[in-house]
């Protein structure tokens, strides 16, 4: 302590000295661990550089450039897809009611009568057979044909109508036996006349429907008929104006019948 006292002065700068080596210690440790941070981050930063310069393809300025172009020619090619699928928009349908309901009992009418009259290849009569009743699709309005008071919902039966004319001139064209059932979605719910039985929905899974996009209508028919009919009834639905797709088809041999 005397040593102290005696050099009080010396001793007050050596505690100085000291606490400012062990605030530079302190700090040189700190930023020690700063630069060794920085430095793995400009290592990692290193890497990430390399592997996108050396990647396939690498996204040089050229590189984007073109994938944006290739993302638009894309672009243009779904907007030509869709707008082809959408040509059915083309078909004139009314929404009268009372117009619509008087063309499917004409209809109903015109194919029984057509079914009845058909003629074979040699010119004999051959008749289809059809169910009891059979309305090609429209069994809900065979006897009772009250006109909906929705005018879309009427276009979309006159629509339907027009598309199932044109599916069974191609099915009478190629000559079937028998004609089982004929299917439509029925999309008019709620509309009088409508019997629950005949309901058909198409599956999402094979839908070609896309919500906000493309609108489609399905149908169903089943038929008795040569392989040969099918064929030909097939190759005639790729030359209809309107874009029709066959999502599903499934074939049955009569119970008992040979391969020959």
């Amino acid at each position: 302590m005397d040593l102290i006292k005696k050099n009080l002065i010396f001793t007050v700068v050596l505690a100085v000295c000291l606490l400012i080596f062990v605030a530079g210690a302190y700090l040189a440790f700190s930023e020690s661990g700063t630069i060794g941070k920085a430095q793995q981050q400009i290592s990692s930063a290193e890497a990430r550089l390399n592997s996108m310069l050396f990647a396939d393809p690498a996204p040089t300025e050229a590189n984007v450039a073109a994938s944006q172009q290739n993302v638009a020619q894309l672009e243009a090619v779904l907007e030509n897809i869709r707008a082809d699928l959408q040509r059915g928009a083309r078909l004139s349908t009314s929404t009268d009611g009372i117009g619509v309901m008087a063309g499917i009992q004409q209809y109903i009418s015109e194919y029984q009568r057509k079914a009845a009259a058909q003629m074979d290849a040699n010119g004999e009569a051959a008749p289809i057979s059809l169910p009891k009743d059979f309305a090609f699709g429209f069994e809900q309005y065979i006897n009772e044909a009250k006109p909906l008071d929705d005018e879309e919902r009427s276009a979309t039966l006159d629509k339907q109508r027009q598309i199932l004319s044109y599916l069974l001139n191609r099915l009478f064209d190629a000559k079937p036996a028998g004609i089982v059932s004929v299917k439509r979605e029925v999309l008019e719910r709620g509309s009088s006349g409508q019997n629950s039985d005949k309901n058909f929905q198409i599956s999402s899974a094979i839908s070609a429907r896309v919500p906000g996009a493309i609108d489609t209508l399905a149908f169903s028919m089943t038929f008795t008929a040569y392989t040969d009919s099918l064929r030909s009834f097939l190759n005639d639905l790729a030359k209809f104006d309107l874009p029709i797709v066959v999502r599903s088809i499934e074939v049955s041999r009569p119970s008992g019948s040979q391969t020959t």
